[in-house]
């Protein structure tokens, strides 16, 4: 367990947030998370020469703030080069399925956000400007969800060891060989300019147009000054978003998803200029209604995420079972909210109603991956490209 723990810190602060000497890192944590954090915040300081802060809440209120200094004497240590945040997400947190009423869900934002359902906010002068991640840490409670069975501690970090790739020293050059991955294939994509999305799969078909001034987005993200990070692992998909008034045809869902504490089956949707305009499933119906009546961007089409089918997250992950994980299991598509890394030159809420971007309170990803879908793209000149043939990447 403890070399897991080392190898997992080592991944976080190397390649997720790759802390340079001077950064001074800053990481929220729950009361259950504390001890990792600590963790974590020794090493940092070890590398950063800072000091590293740890701001403990419970329930969404501040306990503490704590300071931990490095080693080095207040004189000898570098200057502060540079703000960095982590948040640690305890996977056992999320609400899972529920006998609570998704009506009374659907009134509080803040029960909202605990489901996984809020979409970024659209504050563009107020976008993060230095390198942060959300870090997950395992419990027994989210593995016997994936598991559908009760879980071990030893059962739970095999599990999330396998995701992450922790099993041996190998994973973190792993995570940056699939950052350098993904980084070609939206450099290629991205070198198409604005392009039109023909998607087909065991049954149906959904056509949609890339929205203006947008660009692929995902993996590994890059700050103005050039520093590099990855706010999230695992990192299989990239995603672009979508003009909201584009989208024609219908889509299935290729996997069960949860949704408002309640496990949706078989879904099948049907868009017209962009909009639900017919639904069904064999189970969860009624949480697709309550979020289908949040807001009237709740009904529209906002992105496409795409990952291979066939990958180490889609094979153990059955059903997306937590939020952290549902855009990188396999290929899905968004409704609601859009995300805010697939803007360019945006500055003002003109320039992003110009794009024809799609903006709601909340959002949903439905995956559609499997081994029966192709993804094309067509360019101005309405030349084809290939992007997945049987759901998995042929641009390489």
């Amino acid at each position: 367990m403890q070399a897991l723990l080392k190898r997992y810190i080592r991944l976080i602060l190397e390649v997720q947030l790759k802390l340079q000497t001077g950064d001074g890192l800053s990481i929220n944590t729950e009361t259950n998370l504390f001890p990792f954090a600590r963790q974590l915040a020794d090493e940092a300081c070890r590398i950063t020469g800072q000091v590293t802060t740890i701001v403990e809440t419970e329930e969404g209120k501040v306990v503490q703030a704590l300071t931990i200094e490095p080693v080095q004497k207040e004189i000898f240590r570098p200057p502060l080069l540079k703000v960095v945040m982590c948040h640690l997400v305890d996977l056992g947190a999320f609400p899972f399925l529920t006998d609570e009423n998704e009506l009374n869900i659907i009134e509080d934002v803040g029960r909202l956000a605990q489901y996984g359902c809020l979409s970024e906010p659209v504050f563009l002068d107020r976008r993060i400007a230095v390198p942060w991640a959300n870090v997950p840490l395992p419990s027994e409670r989210w593995a016997t969800e994936v598991f559908s069975q009760t879980a071990s501690t030893e059962e739970t970090w095999s599990l999330f060891a396998t995701l992450l790739r922790l099993n041996d020293a190998y994973g973190s050059a792993f995570w940056e060989e699939q950052a350098n991955l993904l980084d070609y294939r939206k450099k290629h994509l991205n070198s198409l300019g604005q392009v039109h999305l023909t998607l087909i799969g065991d049954g149906f078909k959904l056509e949609a147009d890339q929205s203006p001034a947008t660009c692929w987005a995902g993996g590994r993200t890059r700050l103005h000054d050039g520093r590099t990070f990855i706010p999230t692992l695992p990192i299989q998909s990239i995603h672009v978003a979508l003009n909201k008034e584009s989208a024609q045809g219908d889509i299935e869902a290729s996997r069960s998803f949860y949704l408002l504490g309640k496990l949706v089956k078989k879904a099948r949707f049907t868009i017209n200029d962009g909009v639900v305009v017919a639904y069904s499933a064999s189970e969860g119906k009624q949480a697709l209604d309550a979020f289908f009546c949040l807001d009237e961007g709740a009904r529209r089409v906002s992105e496409i995420y795409i990952a291979d089918h066939d990958t180490i997250e889609s094979r153990y992950l059955s059903n997306s079972i937590h939020p952290h994980f549902s855009q990188d299991i396999t290929t899905c598509i968004v409704f609601g909210g859009f995300s805010l890394d697939t803007l360019t030159t945006h500055q003002t809420q003109e320039d992003v109603e110009a794009s024809n971007l799609n903006e709601s309170l909340v959002r949903m990803i439905v995956p559609i991956g499997d081994s029966h879908l192709s993804l094309a793209a067509y360019d101005a000149l309405n030349i084809e490209h290939m992007i997945l043939k049987e759901g998995i990447f042929c641009i390489e």
